[in-house]
């Protein structure tokens, strides 16, 4: 070996040595440094635990008896102390296992972002009240908390650690939750007349509450024996609210149908192994099933799936039968108010066709009634040129049997006439108007003829009532018509009265005429019946009174006396 190599490789012993050195100081000075760290720590934490014996000796009978769960922690997170009731509440036992309060953190990165703002809020303030997050226990169950916390300081008012008290809270805000959805259901349907708003209301207040893409209500078609779909809650129909597959199910066929039948709500827990169950859309494995009844009678169903066996509780069961006893009697309201408007569109839709016909028909009556009177008028028209042709040729029975003639004809004419007029007494219906009978009655007197020796008095000032004035008119022209006919007293007297009956108005029209026998009362409103022959009575003038008050849903009577006269009566609602 050459001089130069043993020079180099006792450099590189050297500095091998060095290095050796080196290392040994770094960790000679690491070794001391975590040997005092691990002093300090020593010193802490008896220090903490020191503090921490001194406040649980004076808080030791406080927290022993308290209800609510109390536990201390470090700075890190670390449980150090926890009573009975923490131990309980939460599954862990500090004296048995390890425990860091991140461990109990719901695992969701929103709440897990929530707890590690509240503590930061905890060290910078030394305090915190009501901080209400979701824990998962050992056994993994969900629970709600409400959290007052402060932090533990040493004498240096260093902070040391963090103690807590810890209410359950799952119960009451599990019951408040019920609450919520079921006034929240309330409003949602509160004045809705529509059976499917309303339905889509309840299966989107229940899919929300139960966490599920999957709810739809069905309605009872008692005619049809089977259940309508009337509204379906799914990720593809929550926006558009359109039922994708309008299902129908036959009484007694599935979960729905025996609910349906029985009345009794069920919870399925697994239904792969229910022979009962019916796929819609996508089979899932829990299904929960509760009627809606109106007075003990099944009118409809909530139906709720979700996709995990076991996944509903007597809990969610207890709510959506509230759900469903409150959305009952609105339901129930709609159905009605869905069957009236069905109704009344045929009663509109008939009484379109019944005017439609009626206005036909009295078009028909004008042109039969033209038709019928053309001819009379002509020979009404050729009698009397035979008269004037001939005039001093016929002897006095001739003549007088063509005034017969003559007269036969113009009653007859009159006859077509009043049936015609009989024939519009309802058929021609107009809008209602304020009618004066006041101005009517002097009306009446201007149209008919009224001889020297008969009044016709008013008694007092007749009301405005609402109606056809054309019908009126009819009314009273054809009472007083018939009093001025059939009175034989050289001093005619007719008089008009009224009543104020609070609901109606009760009409007398009073004459001192001939008078008509008790046994005819009946017979005189009937079409064609006049108890007297009279050129002028065609024997519809009273009928058409009587269908006039008919139409106003009133009623007439008489009372009369032979030879002394006769009084009709008629009532008029307000």
């Amino acid at each position: 070996m050459s001089i130069k190599e043993i020079e180099i490789l006792q450099r590189a012993l050297e500095r091998q040595k060095k290095a050796r050195k080196q290392a040994e100081k770094i960790l000679e000075e690491k070794s001391l440094e975590l040997f005092n760290i691990s002093q300090e720590l020593k010193v802490v934490n008896e220090q903490l635990e020191d503090l921490l014996d001194e406040k649980d000796s004076q808080l030791k009978g406080i927290f022993e008896n308290i209800n609510d769960a109390y536990l201390v922690m470090d700075i890190n997170g670390n449980v150090l102390k926890m009573n009975d009731v923490a131990v309980e509440l939460f599954g862990f036992d500090v004296n048995e296992e390890d425990v860091n309060v991140v461990s109990l953190i719901y695992p969701e990165q929103e709440d897990y972002d929530y707890a590690m703002n509240s503590y930061a809020q905890l060290l910078k303030k030394g305090y915190f009240t009501n901080y209400v997050a979701r824990v998962i226990t050992k056994k993994e169950e969900v629970k709600w908390v409400n959290i007052n916390s402060s932090v533990v300081f040493d004498k240096n008012n260093t902070p040391i650690a963090a103690q807590g008290i810890i209410r359950d809270i799952t119960n009451q805000r599990k019951e408040r939750q019920v609450i919520e959805v079921i006034n929240n259901t309330a409003k949602s349907i509160l004045g809705k007349e529509d059976i499917y708003e309303i339905a889509w209301e309840v299966s989107n207040s229940v899919a929300n509450y139960l966490n599920t893409d999957d709810c739809v209500v069905y309605l009872v078609n008692e005619k049809r024996k089977q259940l309508e779909l009337i509204a379906s809650f799914d990720k593809r129909e929550r926006e558009s609210k359109e039922i994708y597959e309008k299902m129908r199910l036959p009484f007694e066929k599935g979960v729905v149908g025996s609910v349906a039948k029985s009345g009794v709500s069920e919870i399925i827990d697994n239904t792969s192994l229910d022979d009962r169950y019916v796929v819609y859309i996508t089979p899932k494995l829990s299904e929960l099933t509760v009627p809606i009844k109106n007075e003990d009678k099944v009118i409809g169903v909530i139906n709720a799936e979700h996709q995990e066996k076991n996944y509903f509780t007597e809990e969610h069961l207890k709510t959506i039968e509230g759900i469903a006893g409150l959305v009952s009697l609105q339901l129930k309201s709609a159905i009605n108010i869905k069957k009236r408007k069905k109704v009344e569109k045929k009663n509109t839709d008939l009484l379109k066709k019944v005017a439609k016909s009626n206005q036909e028909l009295e078009e028909y009556a004008h042109i039969v009634s033209h038709d019928l009177k053309s001819p009379i008028r002509s020979i009404h028209a050729l009698t009397s040129w035979i008269k004037t042709d001939n005039e001093g040729v016929f002897d006095e029975a001739s003549l007088q049997n063509f005034e017969h003639i003559e007269n036969t004809l113009e009653k007859m004419e009159q006859l077509i006439t009043d049936v015609l007029e009989y024939s519009s007494v309802v058929n021609g219906v107009k809008e209602d108007d304020d009618v004066d009978l006041n101005l009517l009655i002097e009306e009446v007197k201007k149209v008919i003829y009224v001889p020297k020796n008969i009044s016709i008095k008013v008694l007092q000032k007749l009301p405005i009532i609402k109606g056809d004035k054309t019908k009126f008119l009819q009314l009273f022209q054809n009472l007083i018509n018939n009093a001025i006919k059939f009175n034989d007293k050289e001093k005619g007297i007719i008089e008009i009265d009224v009543k104020d009956q609070n609901s109606f108005y009760k009409f007398s029209i009073k004459d001192n005429g001939i008078g008509i026998e008790k046994e005819h009362f009946d017979k005189i409103f009937k079409i064609f019946q006049s108890l007297k022959k009279s050129k002028d009575s065609s024997g519809i003038g009273l009928s058409i009174v009587k269908k006039i008050v008919d139409f106003y849903k009133g009623e007439i009577w008489l009372e009369s006396e032979i030879n002394k006269g006769t009084t009709f009566f008629f009532t008029i609602k307000k």
